[in-house]
């Protein structure tokens, strides 16, 4: 006979893990410890259980339509609503704690200090749950393991010079460390699960954060219970002022957390350019903005959780296209700024770094320029590129990704305001400067001055043609008007400069007088660019005239 096999959903497993946790705890609280609580501690704690049950039964049934829907109620992100309710709740045990020591009267200093530690200690965590910065600390298991383990210890002494009624309080609040302890430390390290859990087999995979979310919110509530019953017997009959911190502290919290969330400089980016870069530690980056204003260059990246990684950072250079040195350059360790990045018709949940580069005043006008993108992470005292697994940009090396180009701009240079010729109604030649003989095998010098009176958009190449006028032999030398420092694709309106060739003459250059023409010409499919003079009237076959050379021997 068959075996029957039950097959569930990993929501399912992690509703029923949830019931199983809870039933018990609350059990306990409600037949042991809420009888022994005030009207206001009972009022609290009810308040937060529900908050809590609420934030786990969405998680786990929202059926999200977007990334921002999903990321709204998703229980193992950060900056969001479950991520405010775990961070009021231990922020209230912080506070439940200060406010006992407040209010008790003539208690031991030992006692007096434990309350006063377990306030602040809490109030810190509470702000980290929200933030949640610890991962950039490789170390941070060791610094929780280290007060988790002085809190239990202080508690436990505490519990045992106190009365055999109180020490109720102290079990419970023992037990909700070790519930947030396990959540911590110990759900963090079991794998990923997509087969089979004890005899049920499993239709999706089964990764546990939902299990790490419920158990540090039950040992926060089981705390919290247990500092309400401590503020309960300091307070058993509170005056108003005490009910108005208690439930006031929570609404002043939340406020805190709206003031310092990264959620308030959402990036809802529409202009950036898509990228597609996976590196070697799963970080991707999606999209890039680049954008000038005055001085500095301004970068602005759209990166996957997977760039918040410990001691994590990234390097903007502008690099030099022909020389490959960086002219300036600007570090700075990732930060955790939520976005909205705009792939397509949706929304990707992503990390958005912003990082300035100042020019510095030495830097070259008039250069073409790379900006690359570095990723790094600190590796003991040094700093390691991260190498990238794929890219749909130019890379410049396996760790060096180009995110475009640019040029910094020169003040405009005085010259010639007449006008050789101009280009497709936009770049005019205004001067050249030729010698008026040479010798068959000499380097010619020749000095082009040009001017723009639009942005650039395409690389063209300029030609020089010599022409024997009396056998019409023909001799060419072609470069980029500017040469390779700075492409046509790159000119601004308002670009004024110039450049001086040096053009080899073969050795075998007949004697006679030549005619010299100029002109420009598409790279991408070699058709000459229109050309006319200075009164409109067009080239023919767009051959700029620049007059004539003696070859002499």
């Amino acid at each position: 006979m068959d075996s029957i096999e039950l097959v569930v959903s990993p929501a399912t497993l992690n509703t029923f893990f949830g019931l199983a946790l809870y039933t018990p705890a609350c059990l306990f609280v409600f037949h042991l410890l809420f009888p022994r609580l005030t009207a206001d501690a009972k009022g609290l704690a009810l308040l937060t259980l529900v908050a809590q049950v609420v934030v786990i039964v969405v998680s786990l049934e929202a059926r999200p339509n977007s990334a921002i829907e999903e990321w709204i109620w998703d229980i193992d992100k950060e900056w969001n609503i479950p991520s405010a309710i775990a961070s009021t709740l231990v922020a209230l045990i912080g506070f439940a704690a200060l406010l006992t020591s407040w209010a008790s009267q003539a208690v031991p200093k030992w006692r007096w200090l434990w309350l006063a530690a377990i306030g602040l200690v809490f109030l810190i965590l509470g702000l980290e749950e929200f933030l949640d910065t610890k991962y950039s600390n490789l170390d941070w298991p060791l610094y929780y393991a280290a007060v988790g383990i002085v809190l239990a210890g202080a508690t436990v002494a505490v519990a045992a010079r106190s009365s055999r009624q109180q020490r109720l309080w102290y079990i419970c609040l023992i037990c909700g460390l070790a519930l947030m302890a396990i959540g911590v430390f110990l759900i963090d390290e079991l794998p990923l699960n997509c087969s089979a859990f004890a005899f049920l087999k499993m239709d999706g995979c089964l990764n546990y954060q939902t299990a790490e979310e419920v158990f540090e919110l039950l040992g926060s509530w089981l705390a919290l219970v247990a500092m309400l019953g401590l503020l309960s017997e300091a307070l058993p009959n509170p005056k108003p002022f005490y009910r108005w911190c208690l439930f006031g502290f929570p609404a002043l919290w939340l406020l805190l957390m709206a003031l310092v969330s990264p959620i308030s400089s959402f990036e809802f980016s529409l202009q950036a350019q898509p990228a597609a870069v996976e590196f070697e530690t799963g970080a991707r980056l999606y999209g890039y903005e680049a954008d000038r204003n005055g001085g500095p260059i301004a970068g602005y990246f759209y990166f996957s959780e997977n760039m918040i990684a410990a001691e994590t950072g990234y390097s903007v250079h502008l690099v030099d296209q022909v020389s490959g040195a960086s002219v300036a350059s600007q570090n700075r360790w990732a930060s955790r700024e939520l976005a909205f990045f705009l792939s397509g018709k949706s929304y990707l949940r992503v990390y958005y770094q912003f990082l300035r580069v100042l020019i510095p005043p030495d830097a070259p006008a008039n250069r073409a320029l790379w900006v690359v993108l570095t990723l790094w992470r600190k590796d003991g005292e040094s700093f390691a590129p991260i190498k990238i697994l794929s890219s749909d940009q130019r890379q410049l090396s396996d760790t060096q990704v180009v995110l475009g180009e640019l040029v910094l701009r020169a003040e405009s240079e005085s010259g010639p305001t007449d006008t050789v010729a101009i280009f497709d109604k936009a770049f005019q030649l205004r001067a050249v400067d030729l010698p008026e003989r040479a010798n068959a095998g000499d380097v010619l010098p020749i000095t082009f001055r040009w001017s723009a009176a639009a942005d650039g958009f395409e690389d063209f190449t300029q030609f020089l043609h010599l022409v024997h006028e009396d056998s019409s032999e023909q001799w060419g030398f072609d470069q980029q008007p500017l040469g390779p420092r700075l492409p046509t694709r790159l000119w601004y309106k308002g670009l004024a400069d110039s450049e001086t060739w040096a053009a080899p003459l073969p050795a075998d250059l007949a004697r006679g007088i030549y005619k010299i023409y100029t002109g420009l010409y598409r790279i991408s499919d070699k058709e000459r660019v229109p050309a006319s003079d200075s009164e409109g009237m067009p080239y023919l076959d767009a051959l700029v005239p620049l007059g004539h050379l003696i070859i002499a021997g």
